[in-house]
């Protein structure tokens, strides 16, 4: 993968065989995308572009170029092979900002130009992001969420610090807002589990809590991604009003035709169970465990296709932390589980970029190749409208920070 830096100076032109701009179901051939003090000024075919005016040019021949991907949902302090190694690792200031600088190249390695961190209890991803501006490491654009509104004693220990009533919830928004975080994480259930199908850890809010939480960080312009399984879990997050469903295991038809008539958005994090199955993890299940496991999957998938058909704001969102969900190289396995379930492979690259983009506060900036975007694009050898396989390694990608 050969990694090229826009700089707010650079002038140049990408002459293209192939564009996916993000707007359009096919392919744009033979087009100039033309790059103006660090910003696309223009994409047009190439029989329009000028000549004779000492602008850069760079061919792309035999590639296809599409806007750089996202993942809304990962956590850069965890590792995905041991939870506990994790969580000792953060005691070790120099371990700890190996292990995140790790995470940052590997994700950008794999074409992800944008990232939003979920919350991790001592706040390393405000860090991680402050080192990709600062250009201290390479990575992708972070968008943090700093630590997680959760209930003390309740699932999530490891997110934040814990809240106990409204006024905790509170200051702890507040506190959140002050460090300037790009969005608001809140733990509304536990996790999804292995011993019986459908059973769910219980939830940690009432509903005039958790709009207390909502309440809060909207005042301060922050949208809230709700950690939620189950469908009493799903109806508490969408009656106190959050902006993204993360995970949302055995949501209902009749919540994804509220979250499509609200514009809610889903990451439904097919990779957090399914690569358990996939991956060494497999080893540590027994088989009963396995075949609930894969049920889990199977009735996520086939959620996933449902709230493709009604219309629903479908985000691509790995988990990457998670058991067995690995940053960067994970994200394919997620594209290809929504593949699977059905849905066609321009609808999720429009996942993957255009609304993940919406979702992160993002649009406007990255997400499409048109006039006014920032240049983060990726280039690869192939179709991925025909196979989504040739997204795996980038030939190149293309940075503004």
């Amino acid at each position: 993968m050969k990694l090229f830096h826009i700089s707010p100076e650079t002038n140049l032109d990408l002459l293209v065989d192939n564009l996916w701009d993000g707007q359009h179901e096919g392919y744009r051939q033979q087009v100039v995308i033309s790059i103006r003090r660090g910003r696309i000024a223009a994409v047009q075919p190439k029989e329009m572009q000028g000549t004779g005016n000492g602008t850069q040019q760079m061919r792309l021949t035999g590639l296809t170029v599409l806007p750089g991907l996202i993942d809304a949902h990962v956590h850069l302090a965890l590792d995905g092979i041991d939870f506990q190694a994790s969580l000792d690792r953060w005691q070790d200031p120099l371990l700890r900002e190996r292990v995140l600088a790790r995470a940052l190249r590997v994700s950008l390695e794999h074409g992800l130009v944008a990232i939003r961190d979920g919350s991790d209890r001592e706040g390393l991803n405000l860090q991680a992001r402050e080192w990709v501006r600062a250009g201290k490491y390479p990575g992708p654009r972070v968008v943090a969420t700093g630590m997680a509104v959760h209930k003390k004693g309740k699932y999530g220990s490891f997110l934040g610090p814990g809240t106990t009533d409204p006024a905790s919830i509170r200051e702890l928004v507040t506190d959140l807002v002050n460090r300037n975080v790009d969005q608001v994480k809140v733990v509304v259930s536990g996790l999804v589990t292995f011993h019986r199908y459908g059973e769910v850890g219980s939830l940690e809010f009432v509903t005039a809590e958790l709009v207390e939480a909502v309440k809060t960080a909207h005042a301060a312009g922050r949208p809230v991604m709700a950690h939620v399984n189950s469908a009493p879990g799903v109806d508490l997050a969408l009656a106190a009003g959050v902006d993204s469903i993360e995970h949302g295991y055995f949501l209902t038809t009749a919540q994804l035709e509220t979250m499509a008539a609200r514009g809610t958005f889903w990451v439904p994090t097919v990779a957090a169970i399914a690569n358990r199955l996939h991956t060494a993890k497999r080893e540590v299940y027994p088989e009963r465990e396995i075949d609930i496991i894969r049920r889990t999957q199977e009735s996520q998938q086939e959620m996933v296709a449902r709230a493709h058909r009604l219309g629903v704001k479908l985000v691509v969102g790995t988990d990457a932390g998670a058991p067995g969900v690995y940053h960067g190289e994970s994200y394919l396995d997620e594209l290809l589980y929504w593949y699977q379930a059905g849905i066609p492979a321009a609808a999720i690259l429009r996942a993957a970029t255009v609304t993940a983009a919406a979702a992160l506060g993002l649009d406007g900036e990255l997400g499409q190749i048109r006039p006014g975007y920032r240049p983060c694009l990726i280039a690869v050898r192939g179709n991925p409208l025909e196979n989504l396989k040739v997204l795996a390694q980038p030939e190149m990608v293309f940075i503004d920070n």
